[in-house]
């Protein structure tokens, strides 16, 4: 009895461990199932994320070239580097608006003064001359890029190459930005950027450019940059961030650090130099023209 018992024992024992293990056995089976299935998900998303992002950059082919993009803007190279996704992002999200160029085929402000068809349309809404070419600018045969040769947009050239007098924005206003700008930094941890008497002459300039055409580059073509070295500036990196209609330090400051891609400029950590300037220009599409540059 006792050994029967004791085997007894020992196989109710067994039979209870068996069961034991089968349930964490099972339990472990299950376990994989999800980590397999979190993990399949995982690489599902991953190639869903990859293939939208190749979509858009199929979409925008015509109108935009990462290389070149990052190439003709060091400021956003020095930032988003080489990568083709962010330096997309940022051309869809602020490029545009901003006029910035997004390959060599297109330039959005010679499509802009070639077609005055255009003009009447969109104004100085810039995203849509891009959406037209993409759409059926390009499939019309209008031209991109180029010379501008037709009489009303030579003329309208002319006009704008000679404006009225700009009025510059006081010291005070330039102080009240860069004090602005370097308070957010000061909350990021960042070490505020020093005024460059050199920097806001040179912004100053790049303000009155605005006036004529509103883009990071310059009336005549060449980058924003190429003005550094008419005031004497030299610089291992350089950012550059502009704005039209604001009418106040706090309004433009306000902009600026609202948008990401400005905002970047502002929170960048290589730079230790800023300059500030605006222009009021009377009878012009904003009236007011500022433009705030970096350099280390």
């Amino acid at each position: 009895m006792f050994c029967r018992r004791y085997f007894h024992g020992r196989e109710k024992e067994v039979t209870l461990m068996e069961k034991k293990n089968g349930f964490v056995a099972g339990r472990g089976k299950r376990i994989f199932a999800v980590l397999a299935l979190l993990v399949m998900m995982y690489v599902s998303s991953a190639a869903v994320l990859k293939a939208e992002a190749a979509g858009q950059a199929a979409m925008y082919a015509s109108i935009f070239d990462a290389k070149f993009y990052a190439q003709k803007y060091p400021d956003l190279a020095a930032v988003l580097g080489t990568d083709e996704n962010e330096l997309l992002a940022h051309f869809l999200t602020n490029g545009m608006v901003e006029g910035r160029q997004g390959c060599a085929e297109f330039n959005v402000q010679f499509y802009k003064a070639k077609y005055p068809d255009l003009q009447a349309a969109y104004g100085e809404q810039l995203p849509f001359y891009y959406m037209h070419y993409m759409s059926s600018g390009k499939l019309e045969g209008r031209q991109g890029n180029g010379t501008i040769t037709n009489t009303t947009a030579a003329q309208s050239e002319t006009s704008a190459a000679n404006p009225q007098p700009a009025v510059s924005a006081d010291s005070s206003a330039v102080d009240q930005v860069i004090a602005l700008c370097n308070q957010a930094r000061t909350k990021e941890g960042l070490a505020p950027l020093t005024k460059s008497d050199q920097l806001c002459t040179a912004s100053r300039a790049r303000s009155n450019e605005l006036v004529r055409v509103f883009s990071h580059d310059r009336p005549d073509g060449r980058s924003c940059f190429t003005i550094f070295n008419e005031y004497g500036i030299s610089y291992g990196a350089a950012g550059e961030n502009i704005a039209a209609g604001q009418r106040s330090a706090e309004e433009v400051a306000n902009a600026w650090l609202s948008s990401p891609g400005h905002r970047r400029n502002i929170m960048n950590p290589a730079y230790t130099k800023i300059g500030v300037g605006m222009v009021q220009q009377q009878g012009s599409a904003y009236g007011y023209y500022w433009t705030e540059m970096f350099t280390n």
